[in-house]
């Protein structure tokens, strides 16, 4: 694909377009071109590689069904791929937490039950603050969606988040547990 930003958001818009007429080869050009970006994306979101691979399929599957939903006039055709893409990531985060919610190794939001070494890590901040960290870094949420899902302002989260991620830098704990 060119180097070029212009060129290539203007190819992909094509791309999309020829994808909501239900153009195979248009789909599968879009999908060489921008899967690797979008799967790059969903394993940093994802905890492990098997999940970001089915956020990625079902991503794919949302984005030939709605190809035709993508606003030509307004935004990027990449951000708009990567929000798809990230949406299933979170819904596939959110089937793979109820299903597995009685699991106590798995990290419940709520700051309820959490494995050992996140508890340790992060002891000394308050629950808000673990709250507000695990919502954006566990799970990937908006800082928006972080303020409805703890209804709290978007002022108190990146407070939050802020003051958690200054605390954890001065103490220097997370990932230097000792062994």
């Amino acid at each position: 694909m060119d180097r070029n930003p212009l060129t290539t958001e203007i190819e992909l818009a094509l791309l999309l377009q020829r994808t909501a007429a239900r153009d195979p080869a248009a789909f599968r050009s879009l999908y060489d071109k921008t899967a690797p970006l979008l799967f790059a994306r969903l394993l940093r979101m994802l905890p492990q590689r098997n999940l970001a691979g089915q956020a990625l399929q079902q991503a794919y599957v949302r984005i030939w069904e709605r190809a035709a939903q993508y606003p030509t006039h307004r935004g990027q055709p990449m951000a708009w791929l990567l929000t798809a893409a990230r949406y299933c990531a979170l819904d596939l985060l959110q089937r793979e937490r109820l299903s597995h919610e009685a699991d106590p190794a798995r990290i419940d939001v709520a700051g309820e039950s959490t494995p050992n070494h996140f508890d340790e890590d992060l002891a000394g901040l308050s629950p808000a603050e673990r709250r507000c960290l695990a919502l954006a870094f566990v799970e990937g949420l908006s800082l928006e969606e972080i303020a409805r899902q703890t209804s709290s302002t978007l002022v108190q989260v990146k407070e939050n988040i802020r003051a958690g991620l200054l605390s954890l830098r001065a103490g220097e704990t997370l990932g230097r547990r000792a062994a």
